[in-house]
């Protein structure tokens, strides 16, 4: 314990004795009045003393402890709580503040309160990352003060702690009770496969409201003088690789977020998705020089594979080479299996100098390409033109939209399925669009 260390003089403390001050000059001009301004700032320091020794009379005289989970999640708000306990005597006042990373540039982690003798209360904030990557909390301060709040006693309570900030485990789980339970009609829900229509037959059972009558078993319903109908369950152990652009272009910013760490997101969704489907799900990141491949598999503990192989993810976001993708592709996944490429072109042109490369992949296997649609843009062009300034700038936002639904055009054209989706929903579109190959049967 350190007095001088940990004693803060607060404003308080300054304007006391600034009217000290100001008592004694009052005095020099009115001697009359020496006598009361010695008294009053005689006064105040006996205040000021007490309560110096009131906080300092205990060696701990409170408690603090901050509660968080063991990682966070990117893109998310993450709950972070304080406690403090008070083992003063009486009541006091206290001031709370949190050493957040400095990544998050908040200054405004500070909380004041008054704290019952031998109680507790908790401070509840929460902190949204953008980035994947290591943050470093520092400690706990709490500043105490009683009586008039003259003096501030600052406790330090060593609470440093390193968080991973992983892609967004919080999305994971919703989007999988979007896909697995009952939200599926819902607008923009996850749509999921219903049983019937496959070549894989389950079971017989009775037919009920919305059966398809194709399914009827004519046999069975005769015999248990009943309606009977065949059900059939999905085909299973398809691999699905989720692929991801690390490229220039998926370095654009999209609510503090580049769209390269949405893509991670709504990646361990998909995939997440897809264990429960019993399917196989693999991950192919590429860039420019780098490339790597995790095998497709449904065994326990992929998911985490994949979300320690999303987390260490580093680019410089130089120009993709999709050639190198294809030979990785060729090389790593002899079988047929859907790729989910997840990646961005900023015009047609761009989008052409790489069709060759993605007519090669598609050639070799089922190819859904996930395009990021600029929803801020697309808010603009929306809004009522009040100016010149307006009307051009629509026109260039409405360009813009136009150039990305003639890139999917052309990519439908080839054969090739894709996907043009806003950030905020690409989650839910992706998965939609895993579903949808699945219920016709395509993979």
């Amino acid at each position: 314990m350190n007095v001088f260390k940990d004693t803060y003089l607060p404003r308080r403390f300054f304007a006391g004795l600034l009217l000290g001050a100001f008592a004694f000059v009052m005095a020099y001009v009115f001697p009359v009045l020496l006598p009361v301004a010695a008294v009053l700032v005689a006064g105040w320091l006996l205040v000021v003393v007490g309560e110096g020794v009131a906080l300092y009379r205990l060696r701990e005289g409170v408690e603090a402890e901050r509660e968080m989970a063991d990682k966070f999640s990117n893109g998310e708000e993450n709950p972070v709580t304080l406690r403090v306990r008070s083992r003063y005597k009486r009541a006091v006042a206290v001031r709370v503040v949190d050493e957040v990373p400095p990544e998050f540039q908040r200054r405004d982690i500070a909380f004041r309160m008054e704290l019952p003798s031998g109680k507790e209360r908790e401070f509840a904030y929460s902190l949204r990352p953008v980035r994947r990557g290591a943050y470093g909390f520092g400690k706990i301060r709490v500043f105490v003060s009683t009586g008039h709040g003259f003096v501030e006693r600052r406790y330090s309570f060593a609470a440093e702690r390193e968080i991973g900030v992983y892609p967004s485990f919080m999305m994971m789980r919703r989007s999988e009770l979007l896909a697995l339970g009952n939200a599926q009609q819902a607008q923009d829900a996850v749509r999921m496969r219903r049983l019937g229509g496959n070549s894989s037959f389950e079971q017989i059972q009775p037919y009920v409201a919305g059966d398809d009558p194709r399914t009827v078993n004519w046999k069975a319903t005769a015999k248990m003088n009943r309606l009977m109908v065949n059900t059939y369950r999905e085909e299973r152990a398809q691999q699905v690789y989720c692929v991801l652009d690390m490229g220039r272009t998926m370095r654009a910013p999209f609510d503090g977020m580049t769209m390269m760490d949405h893509a991670v997101n709504a990646i361990l969704s998909l995939a997440n998705v897809v264990l429960k489907k019993e399917d196989r799900v693999g991950l192919i990141t590429f860039s420019n020089e780098s490339r790597e491949c995790l095998r497709a598999d449904n065994r326990q503990g992929q998911l985490r594979r994949m979300s320690e192989m999303l987390y260490r993810l580093e680019t410089d976001f130089r120009e993709t080479d999709f050639e190198r993708l294809f030979t990785l592709a060729a090389r790593q996944v002899p079988t047929r299996g859907l790729f989910v490429l997840f990646t961005n072109f900023d015009t047609v042109s761009g989008l052409r100098r790489h069709l060759p490369a993605l007519q090669s992949l598609a050639r070799r296997q089922l190819l859904l390409v996930v395009l990021f649609e600029n929803a801020e843009l697309t808010r603009a062009a929306e809004r009522p033109v009040a100016s010149v300034k307006d009307a051009y700038f629509e026109t260039v936002a409405t360009g813009f939209a136009l150039e990305k639904r003639r890139m999917a055009q052309e990519l439908a054209r080839l054969g090739i399925h894709v996907i043009v989706s806003k950030p905020e929903a690409l989650t839910v579109n992706a998965i939609n669009g895993y579903l949808a190959l699945k219920r016709r049967q395509e993979i």
